[in-house]
């Protein structure tokens, strides 16, 4: 047995070196993908009206995030769905806006009667991550 077939049995696949696998994660940021692929289809399920896609979307972002992967060019894409009724995706969106909200001040700023809403939602997660996101927003003013 080669060295690259005993490589390609162990990841589970049989595509050899320079092939791109085709059931590749789009937000994983392996060697074979494109961050302007990749980001371009976040932003349409970001922009999708089923909540699904959102969640799965901000699901995917906020593991880039975990990564190290830099996620600051979605911001305007993530920062629509801050008014969003699913729970899941909201709470998502508030982790995303803590940590790139100081890098993009004005967007944010746009988004504070939301998280004003938010601090009335009977959800107390919801209050706690909009006071939160509102605290963290005038402390880096």
């Amino acid at each position: 047995m080669s060295t690259s077939s005993a490589f390609n049995d162990e990841k589970g696949g049989s595509s050899s070196v320079g092939e791109p696998e085709y059931g590749h994660d789009p937000a994983s940021g392996g060697i074979f993908s494109s961050d302007y692929k990749r980001h371009d289809d976040l932003k349409e399920m970001l922009d999708s009206n089923k909540d699904s896609l959102k969640l799965e979307a901000m699901k995917r972002i906020v593991a880039m995030i975990a990564r190290g992967k830099n996620a600051s060019d979605l911001f305007p894409a993530v920062v629509k769905n801050v008014a969003c009724k699913n729970i899941e995706v909201k709470k998502l969106v508030y982790v995303y806006l803590v940590r790139y909200a100081e890098e993009q001040q004005d967007l944010a700023l746009l988004s504070i009667s939301t998280f004003q809403r938010g601090l009335k939602d009977p959800n107390q997660l919801i209050r706690a991550s909009a006071l939160r996101v509102l605290s963290y927003l005038i402390e880096h003013k």
